[in-house]
Parts: C-alpha cells; structure tokens; sequence
C-alpha cells in the first residue's frame, strides 16, 4: 500500500465540497466515488469528478477529494481491511451517524451505477444480495431516541462492519466476472 497518501478527515471533506458547490455530505460523497472504483476498470478515468464536481471544479477543493479517491482506491484495490466508510466520528450522535451511513450507500449505489462493468442480478448469488442490502441500508430509519443506547450503537457498528465487506467482496466479485 502506498503509505504517502493519507485520507483527508470529515470536515476537510465537507469543506472541499463546500468550495466546489457540491450539494452532497462527505458521506455520500466517499459512497459515490467507492461505487464508482468498484464499478469502473479504468478507475483513473475522470468519472468521479464529472459525477461529483460538476462545472465548478475549485482546485483547492478537488485537491482534497482526489487525494480521498487516491486513497479509497488504494484501499478497495489492494482489499485492505482497513478501508471504512467515510463517516461521522462515534462523538457525533447516533441519529447523525445512521443518516450518513444511509447517505454513503446510496452513494455507492449511484456510483455502481456510472460504471461500465455489470452489476450482478442472479438474486442467489452473494453479490446481489449484498447489492439488496445496501440498497435496505441506504433507506434506513434514522429517527431514533435522542442518545444512542448500547444496542443502537452495536446495529450501527454491525452495519458499518457488513456494508465495509460488502464493498470488498462486491469489488473482488466485479472484477472476476467473465
């Protein structure tokens, strides 16, 4: 793994998409460029930026989010366990947190959507299950209590954990297939 790229926190995020007029959270901004790695061979390709930037593409804010792609590619491409869902932190309230978790998958499901290679539509198969998932996941409720509770934040977690797999093995899955 290229250990020079590091990902660019949160609110650096939602800053470079403030500069660059973008009208989506961090969150659902690192779901569409991760759908977008997953489901494009040629993921060097300006894809994510004609998808996510627009017209306005402010430099100081693209720098940001090319450096996030640079490093989310490297993490989904060499199956690095660590890859994670750009997310709020645990100190943010689990309301705030299930909402961008919702947010970040219909991200990649838009992002799957832009890219060349095919989606998997057997309904047994492992790969459309997981896509049947995170299609219920990016739906979720998330007008819960005002703190989350223990079992709250270990639901939460469970689905951070699968929807992180999920992008791993539908990676892998995509670019097998024959």
């Amino acid at each position: 793994m290229n250990q020079t790229i590091s990902p660019p926190d949160y609110s650096e995020i939602a800053n470079a998409l403030t500069k660059t007029a973008a009208t989506i959270s961090p969150s659902e901004a690192h779901g569409l460029m991760s759908g977008i790695i997953c489901s494009s061979p040629d993921s060097d390709s300006p894809l994510w930026e004609k998808v996510l930037l627009g017209p306005k593409k402010s430099e100081p804010g693209k720098k940001i989010l090319y450096q996030l792609f640079q490093y989310t590619e490297t993490q989904i491409s060499e199956f690095a366990l660590e890859f994670v869902p750009v997310l709020p932190d645990d100190s943010a309230d689990i309301n705030e947190r299930t909402e961008c978790l919702g947010l970040w998958c219909q991200g990649f499901l838009v992002g799957l959507q832009q890219g060349t290679l095919t989606l998997p539509e057997d309904g047994d198969s492992e790969a459309a299950g997981a896509l049947h998932d995170l299609t219920e996941i990016a739906q979720v409720n998330h007008g819960g209590s005002d703190n989350g509770n223990e079992e709250e934040e270990t639901a939460y977690f469970e689905l951070v954990e699968y929807v992180r797999l999920a992008v791993l093995m539908l990676y892998h899955e995509l670019r097998t297939q024959k």
